[in-house]
């Protein structure tokens, strides 16, 4: 299964709940399969996403910080 992106959510200088407020929204408008990547610089997204993503049922395929931006990959569910 392929982990290219098929959109992407520039969460950059926003901070919580803004992140997965702008994931959610972009998640409804995918299809089941699709990858979401998520940029953000708001270091609660290591908590904040994966807890969302696990009670909506997605999955966190990676998560990695380079310098400030947390980049964040999801599976739609």
């Amino acid at each position: 299964m392929s982990h290219a992106p098929a959109r992407r959510v520039d969460a950059l200088g926003t901070w919580c709940p803004v992140p997965v407020t702008l994931t959610r929204e972009a998640i409804q408008r995918m299809a089941p399969g699709e990858v979401l990547e998520v940029l953000a610089d708001d270091p609660m997204v290591f908590l904040d996403l994966p807890a969302w993503c696990h009670d909506a049922g997605h999955e966190v395929v990676s998560m990695e910080q380079r310098a400030d931006i947390i980049t964040t990959l999801i599976r739609v569910a």
